[in-house]
């Protein structure tokens, strides 16, 4: 439809377009993998173990690579020196594609999102010793608009690819699909 069709033309130059590196708060460190490690309750030895890793294929202690989303996020707190920095730091960035869409999105009134589903593929380790890890985001599609149970939406597949510091190594890629709706147009 007309209202469909408007949208994506204005979204279309958002669509495949990688945005600008970000980068985790802080490198890979053994503490923080051992602190998922608990969280999640895995004992794989070839995260806990310098000795035992080291005689593995990886020839040394590794993050498990479900760990890359933990590992990949912002500090929860800064003092404000360092947060002030982050942010002129931000501003001086063009925005990026996937902020550029969902601003667009949010013109039409598709504001409320849930997370449909999140799918992780993982190409090679890394650990400590790997730096911190960058994440490159890029919009795969954006469907019409849909009539769902929720309110008018779209589905917002987009991917996030992993490196590490060190050696610029694409680690991880993560595709996620958001519905993006109104949700004052929410069934009953």
């Amino acid at each position: 439809d007309e209202a469909s069709a408007a949208l994506h033309a204005r979204l279309a130059p958002c669509i495949g377009a990688t945005g600008p590196r970000h980068w985790s708060a802080r490198p890979i460190e053994q503490s923080a993998i051992w602190n998922f490690l608990e969280a999640v309750e895995d004992g794989n030895p070839v995260y806990w173990d310098d000795e035992l890793a080291a005689s593995t294929r990886f020839g040394r202690m590794i993050a498990p690579p479900h760990a890359v989303f933990a590992l990949s996020m912002p500090a929860f707190w800064l003092p404000d020196w360092l947060a002030e920095r982050q942010a002129n730091a931000a501003a001086a960035t063009p925005p990026s594609p996937l902020a550029t869409a969902r601003a667009i999105l949010a013109e039409h009134g598709f504001t409320t999102v849930t997370v449909v589903n999140r799918e992780e593929e993982y190409f090679a380790p890394f650990g400590p010793g790997d730096g911190r890890l960058s994440i490159e985001e890029r919009i795969v599609s954006v469907s019409p608009i849909k009539q769902t149970k929720v309110g008018a939406g779209v589905f917002y597949t987009f991917d996030l690819d992993y490196r590490t510091e060190r050696d610029d190594r694409l680690v991880a890629r993560a595709r996620s699909v958001f519905l993006l709706y109104n949700g004052e147009g929410a069934a009953g």
